[in-house]
């Protein structure tokens, strides 16, 4: 390679490095912010890995006051605690979440980072307290009160035997996998910062209110796959990309955008294997996907905070000042 060669070499990595710096919406300075240290609470494993006696439940009853309270436990409380801890599907999910999460010091990681990233957008945040426990039904993540408690057992893996034992749905069970760990942690974190859409809303206003809540997510964590922050399989994002201008008609062409019936909000909004009026190989959830794009280009062409952008909750000023216009 000739000098000349290196030296455009060069200016374009540096045309690249400063374009993408400029471009990326989602890059921040941290400095300066009370940084986030997660240390996740592991109820599950304090609950299963001894026998239980009253001596040691009080010790749990100091350490996780938020499962057992602080009283002493009645006969009635202590029986239905011993039965949970003794059934065997229950003790199957612990030792199979073991198998899962003999660590979490990846997610912790991850958490930590996204949590500060929420400190530089909302000062006033406190860092919530972290625990993880067995739910018995799947049940995922939830946050209230500064606390966030996160079900282990929804995140053991796509077909596993636990969820089969159940008649878990095979759709359902795509997100019940370590990878949407953190994403459905941010999720329950962003439906605390983001006003509800009442449920006879039109559906732009549902689009654009799922829209922003994923674009919180990807804010707190950029480097979350589409794939993941989508949850959809790698076969419906090829759909979504390569449909994108077509779906974005049908949806024009359909008057969907002003429709506030059940029928619009569960065909294009509510989860599903595929939606229904659009074929068996279309992906769910369209409406989603759009409103994350009519959102994405409005923070592009409108100089606004991601605060801004949250206060923002009439869907159609939205959309029209997005300028959204697929050219796929």
């Amino acid at each position: 390679m000739t000098k000349s060669s290196y030296k455009l070499l060069a200016y374009s990595l540096l045309f690249f490095v400063v374009f993408y710096s400029c471009s990326n919406p989602f890059k921040i300075d941290l400095k300066g912010i009370d940084q986030a240290n997660v240390h996740i609470e592991r109820y599950e494993r304090a609950l299963f890995q001894q026998g239980l006696d009253g001596e040691y439940i009080k010790e749990l009853q100091l350490q996780f006051p938020l499962f057992l309270g602080n009283d002493g436990l009645d006969s009635m409380q202590m029986e239905q605690l011993l039965s949970f801890v003794r059934d065997p599907y229950l003790r199957k999910l612990y030792e199979e979440t073991e198998k899962t999460y003999p660590d979490l010091s990846n997610i912790e990681q991850e958490l930590s980072i996204s949590f500060s990233r929420i400190k530089y957008y909302f000062p006033t945040f406190v860092y919530p307290e972290v625990y993880s426990y067995i739910s018995g039904n799947q049940d995922a993540a939830f946050y209230q009160d500064g606390i966030v408690m996160v079900s282990l057992d929804h995140y053991l893996g796509y077909g596993h035997e636990a969820y089969n034992v159940t008649q878990t749905p095979k759709y359902k069970q795509f997100v019940m996998s370590p990878d949407y760990f953190v994403r459905d942690i941010l999720m329950v974190l962003a439906e605390h910062f983001i006003a509800q859409t009442p449920q006879e809303a039109h559906l732009i206003d549902h689009m654009i209110y799922q829209g922003k809540l994923l674009y919180f997510i990807k804010s707190m964590l950029p480097e979350m796959s589409d794939q993941v922050l989508f949850a959809q399989t790698s076969s419906h994002m090829e759909w979504l990309y390569g449909k994108e201008r077509d779906l974005w008609r049908y949806y024009i062409e359909n008057e969907l955008l002003y429709k506030s019936d059940y029928m619009a909000y569960n065909n294009f909004i509510n989860d599903a294997p595929f939606t229904s009026v659009l074929g068996d190989d279309s992906a769910p959830r369209t409406g989603i996907w759009l409103g994350y794009q009519i959102v994405y280009s409005f923070m592009e062409k409108n100089e606004l905070s991601l605060v801004d952008l949250l206060k923002e909750n009439n869907g159609q000023k939205l959309l029209i000042k997005s300028g959204y216009k697929p050219t796929k």
